[in-house]
């Protein structure tokens, strides 16, 4: 009985120190970086970094002037518009149904692009193109094209 006690104690001290030692890695990863300019920007985050910008623009996680943007993309969708969103022009299509609220959001989302590619360990400059597009008739994705010419594309599974 003691020599298991004495596996379950020495296991969990283990866990604990495991534990402890990610926690302080994660609080002080921007410090890290800073400080340990060594690691190499990763292509292949530029995909997760996209698709995560893009799924929180397409959900209710974007609230503006007291209502969801997301709720005025699928009218304008329903009535027979493609949606596209450039990131890095801020320009919205159609543009004839740009309202201030989407004006607003879409301003929010490009100010807040930069800190988000960094924190994925993609640099911002190696971003020539980035586009939100909603077609009518399939579901919405976002695109990216990086300094290689080489294009990231996914597909956000849920706004329809």
């Amino acid at each position: 009985m003691k020599s298991a006690t004495n596996k379950l104690l020495k296991r969990d001290k283990k866990q604990f120190a495991v534990s402890f030692l990610n926690i302080l890695a994660n609080n002080f990863l921007p410090l890290n970086r800073a400080l340990c300019d060594s690691q190499a920007m990763k292509y292949k985050n530029i995909i997760s970094a996209i698709h995560n910008f893009g799924h929180s623009f397409s959900s209710y996680e974007n609230y503006v002037d007291d209502d969801f943007v997301i709720d005025e993309l699928r009218n304008i969708r329903r009535n027979g518009y493609d949606i596209s969103v450039n990131w890095l022009t801020r320009e919205f299509e159609p543009s004839q149904l740009l309202s201030e609220r989407i004006t607003k959001s879409i301003g929010y989302w490009a100010d807040s692009l930069e800190e988000h590619l960094v924190k994925h360990n993609v640099e911002p400059s190696a971003i020539k193109s980035l586009v939100f597009k909603w077609p009518v008739k399939t579901m919405h994705y976002i695109v990216a094209i990086d300094d290689r010419d080489i294009e990231h594309k996914k597909v956000i599974n849920y706004a329809s």
